[in-house]
């Protein structure tokens, strides 16, 4: 018969110091940024690549780019290829979305 050794390990959880004093650990993106626009249009994020990051919406069809500085995102249609680059500023100003997939 084989010998069997069974280890016992003890997990600690870290503790969580939250960045303001009120206890609450607040991840959202920053008010005046693309992330929180991007948010604010439904999009999620979906990848990075070191130079850029790309966000989603996947019920509309919409692929959003954007690169470290965060001073402007290109928007895409996945569908057609067609696409556009906003700066934030511009980005403020879109209520929605219209593609191929979805246009209300």
């Amino acid at each position: 018969m084989a010998d069997v050794t069974t280890e016992t390990t003890t997990d600690t959880a870290p503790t969580v110091t939250p960045a303001e004093p009120s206890g609450v650990l607040d991840l959202r993106p920053p008010k005046e940024s693309v992330r929180a626009e991007l948010c604010r249009l439904g999009l999620e994020f979906s990848s990075t690549d070191g130079t850029a990051e790309s966000w989603r919406d996947y019920q509309r069809g919409v692929l959003a780019t954007f690169d470290d500085s965060g001073a402007s995102v290109t928007l895409t249609d996945v569908k057609t290829n067609l696409g556009r680059t906003l700066t934030l500023e511009e980005l403020k100003a879109v209520t929605r979305i219209d593609t191929m997939t979805a246009a209300d």
